[in-house]
């Protein structure tokens, strides 16, 4: 309940930050003012608010929790900031969740927050810092506190913003009222809310200089950005904040523009797909579980034939295209089954699931020996485990059926 309750105050943060206003007051930027964000109680209780859903869901299975990976991003960010960082005075974080969606987003406090569809989707760590550089220029600008006080102006959430008073004091209290985070038009206004085209602009100008100055190749936003496209088709959902952004199309000719413009001469850095993908590696198999888990098969068997393609060397990702193959064709494909857990095998010898599922591959081709082969070898390895009963029977069923009077 407690997690299910952080991520509604989760998407009522984002939505009200990511709601459209006018802004009629200047707020300097966190880089300018360092020591002084947030300067009101109501601004720091939004901050509160951010910080209560990082704090709930930290350590959690809702994150992958792979500290190399959140080190990775956390020095993309570095770069992009370059000595802000120091300037604010503040430590780099990121959570990385599980989720197959193509989204990002920042806290109000910095924090960022990237879902493993994102980092899965990304060519390169180019494109993928152009989507922090946009995220990061929302921290900087305090677009979050803007919108939200925008809204108390301008639109019909205005009435219901007591609900962001009522979850700031929760923040602190631990306490929530569901009644309130879910309760009719209010609810459904602010889950499908985007940010405002000035804002969204503007965050995607300065993220393109950072980008930039940091020796990207400002093109690489481009595929980036189309990237964060979702089908026609797909129904509009509370976590695809980026589907509500003002038009990708607009926005990538604005972008052109800027870098024809600006001709800003690049190192080329971040245009090592392998790399990266190695950098990424924990997300991008969990995120192949995830497409697999909502059977989106074409999709996890083509990352993951990509993935072993580029890192041939990693074992899970052999096994689990294996498994991509057995869940999207149960009772065929067996050949390409049979070669992936092989291949998983043989960079890593003592990897028990392999041989269980080369063991029910080999028995449904009837190949009775090579079945009780790996079976035996799974045994071996994992005897102790929950389903080795079952591996056990099937293997002695086996050497029962081999050795009956024919």
């Amino acid at each position: 309940m407690k997690l299910l309750l952080s991520r509604v105050v989760l998407i009522l943060l984002l939505s009200l930050a990511a709601s459209g206003g006018v802004h009629a007051k200047k707020y300097r930027p966190v880089n300018e003012i360092p020591g002084q964000v947030p300067e009101t109680d109501e601004e720091r209780g939004i901050w509160q608010v951010g910080i209560a859903h990082q704090n709930q869901v930290r350590g959690t299975e809702e994150l992958v929790n792979d500290p190399e990976l959140e080190h990775y991003i956390e020095g993309v960010i570095k770069r992009l900031m370059g000595s802000m960082v120091e300037e604010i005075g503040m430590e780099v974080d990121v959570l990385v969740f599980k989720d197959p969606t193509v989204n990002a987003w920042v806290y109000p406090n910095g924090t960022v927050g990237v879902q493993t569809g994102l980092l899965a989707a990304m060519e390169n760590e180019a494109q993928l810092a152009a989507i922090l550089g946009h995220e990061v220029s929302h921290f900087l600008n305090r677009h979050a506190f803007i919108q939200i006080k925008a809204k108390q102006k301008t639109s019909v959430l205005g009435k219901g913003l007591g609900v962001l008073a009522t979850v700031a004091v929760a923040a602190k209290t631990g306490q929530v009222d569901t009644g309130l985070l879910t309760s009719g038009q209010i609810w459904t206004d602010l889950v499908t809310s985007g940010y405002s085209r000035k804002l969204e602009s503007a965050a995607d100008s300065q993220g393109l200089h950072l980008m930039a100055a940091a020796g990207y190749p400002p093109e690489q936003a481009l595929p980036a950005f189309e990237t964060m496209r979702l089908p026609e088709d797909n129904v509009v959902d509370v976590a695809k904040m980026w589907s509500s952004h003002p038009d990708i199309d607009a926005r990538k000719k604005n972008l052109s523009k800027q870098i024809k413009k600006n001709k800003a001469v690049s190192s080329g850095a971040g245009m090592d797909s392998e790399r990266y993908l190695h950098a990424i590696r924990a997300a991008a198999l969990s995120n192949a579980q995830l497409q697999m888990k909502y059977r989106k098969f074409d999709a996890a068997i083509a990352r993951l034939e990509k993935f072993t393609q580029a890192l041939d060397t990693n074992p899970a990702g052999h096994f689990l295209l294996g498994e991509a193959y057995r869940k999207q064709t149960p009772e065929g494909n067996l050949a390409a089954r049979i070669s992936a857990y092989q291949n998983a095998i043989t960079h890593k010898p003592d990897y028990a699931d392999p041989y269980r599922e080369l063991g029910m591959a080999y028995r449904q081709q009837g190949q009775k020996q090579q079945a009780y082969d790996a079976y035996s070898r799974y045994l071996e390895l994992a005897g102790s485990a929950l389903d080795a009963p079952i591996i056990g029977w099937y293997r002695d069923n086996l050497a029962a059926i081999s050795t009956a009077p024919q």
